[in-house]
């Protein structure tokens, strides 16, 4: 049986260097890996391909941004029609103080990430959230302190650190 992209050492450890400097060239990427350039090449293509290397974008701190006010809403509607839930995430999506948004199980149905310039601009922004659907309510959690974001799941197994080897 193939392996899959991600039960690749080599993959895991390509992604991992990505996810710390998205910007890394393809020869410092050979260099660090022990690997040809048109192997790093490839490989990046096939991930990309796959769907395991989803883009690249800067990250962006909100406090650099006039945006240091930093919320978590839970949404829930007091209605159940996927129609109207369809078109009320379209909408959430075109705010560009919402950074996220996830449909959650539960009591809640989506749980949001909100930025704002001032706490009473998390609260403009929660006003403009319950407008947009009928029948919505909110729960907010305002972020006092964030100690670390990740740019996302690592690609080695729980427990395995990213600069050892896997075991063959």
């Amino acid at each position: 049986m193939a392996k899959t992209l991600m039960e690749d050492d080599l993959n895991r450890r390509l992604v991992a260097l990505l996810q710390q400097e998205g910007r890394m060239s393809h020869a410092e990427l050979a260099e660090r890996l022990g690997v040809s350039r048109p192997t790093i090449i490839d490989r990046v293509k096939r991930l990309e391909a796959d769907g395991i290397l989803a883009g690249y974008a800067a990250r962006v701190a909100p406090a650099a941004v006039n945006k240091p006010n930093v919320a978590f809403v839970a949404v829930r509607y007091k209605d159940n029609n996927e129609a109207i839930e369809q078109r009320f995430i379209k909408a959430l999506e075109d705010e560009p103080d919402i950074l996220e948004a996830h449909t959650v199980a539960g009591e809640d149905a989506l749980m949001l990430k909100v930025v704002a310039d001032t706490p009473a601009g998390i609260a403009e922004r929660l006003r403009r959230i319950r407008a947009l659907g009928p029948m919505v309510t909110t729960r907010t959690t305002i972020v006092l302190e964030t100690h670390w974001e990740k740019a996302g799941p690592s690609p080695f197994p729980a427990g395995e650190a990213a600069g050892k080897k896997a075991k063959k």
